[in-house]
């Protein structure tokens, strides 16, 4: 069998699905199954275990999207289109693949061959979505994501504590203050601990603010690609992170990690996994306080 699993969105929102589509090849070991999303995570997930190849749809306009994954099904003889996306978008491509192939679709959207009934965000986890979906091809066993295979090295312990202070340009709301994390940091740093400021260069601002305030802060940017991430992370005492993708990388290696978030529908339905997850949330993530965050780290770090 040839299996197409579409799964677009954030860095996070790719990292949830992992586990469906393990679940997926361990109940298909001898299918051929495919990944379509963006060509910025082709590079970053090349690796990925589960898959025999990710392809890829930048979501473009919609016709020649359209002809994009008719291609692929055609070529790649899909007999399987299984949609995490569930998206408006997706619910078109469902139309144009039942009108031209012969291709059978799990969907929650339209034109379905298999269509099951997904829940709100808020209700459930996204991966307990993914669960539900999955019970429509007769899979009850559910795997959650191993980021193992992301692992370049030894991991060496270290006294190192993991910032992750930026976020996306559009996620300005969901960060909490650059102030706050450096008195968090100078607080480590008076317990001995090395802190290390991980991001993009469109965190760069945000990083030289915290390094201002607590100097022995040390900006790790060049250190904290995604493809590097899991290890650096491995070797850390602690993570402190806003609701950014990077996050969703970090819960994965069981470290403790303090996540601080607003809560609302999405943070309740899309947190990161991980057996050590440690969540700090409030209506306004900018009004959690620093001495709240202190108080967790004593409990963890005792």
């Amino acid at each position: 069998m040839n299996i197409l699993v579409i799964k677009h969105g954030s860095l996070g929102d790719l990292v949830l699905s992992f586990g469906a589509i393990k679940t997926l090849k361990e109940n298909y070991p001898n299918s051929n199954i495919y990944l379509l999303t963006q060509s910025n995570y082709k590079k970053i997930f090349r690796n990925l275990p589960y898959v025999n190849k990710i392809l890829v749809d930048n979501r473009i306009s919609i016709f020649p999207s359209v002809k994009n994954i008719l291609k692929i099904v055609k070529e790649k003889k899909i007999d399987l289109l299984i949609d995490l996306q569930n998206s408006t978008r997706t619910e078109i491509y469902n139309l144009f693949i039942k009108i031209f192939t012969k291709s059978k679709i799990l969907s929650s959207r339209k034109f379905s061959s298999y269509k099951y009934e997904q829940k709100k965000l808020g209700v459930q986890h996204i991966t307990k979505n993914h669960q539900e979906q999955l019970k429509y091809l007769e899979i009850n066993n559910y795997s959650q994501p191993d980021l193992n295979w992301m692992l370049k090295g030894d991991i060496k312990p270290s006294n190192k504590i993991i910032f992750i202070p930026g976020a996306s340009k559009s996620g300005e709301y969901k960060k909490w203050p650059s102030d706050k994390y450096a008195q968090v940091a100078k607080y480590l740093v008076s317990r001995n601990y090395e802190i290390y400021l991980t991001g993009s260069n469109l965190d760069l601002n945000t990083i030289n603010e915290i390094i201002k305030i607590c100097p022995e802060s040390k900006n790790k940017i060049n250190e904290s690609k995604i493809e590097d991430f899991y290890q650096l992370c491995m070797s850390s005492e602690l993570i402190i992170t806003n609701d950014t993708g990077p996050a969703h990388i970090a819960g994965l290696t069981n470290k403790n990690v303090i996540w601080i978030a607003n809560d609302n529908e999405i943070s309740r339905s899309c947190y990161p996994l991980g057996d050590n997850l440690h969540k700090v949330t409030a209506s306004n993530v900018k009004n959690i306080s620093v001495n709240t965050i202190i108080n967790k780290i004593d409990q963890i770090l005792k």
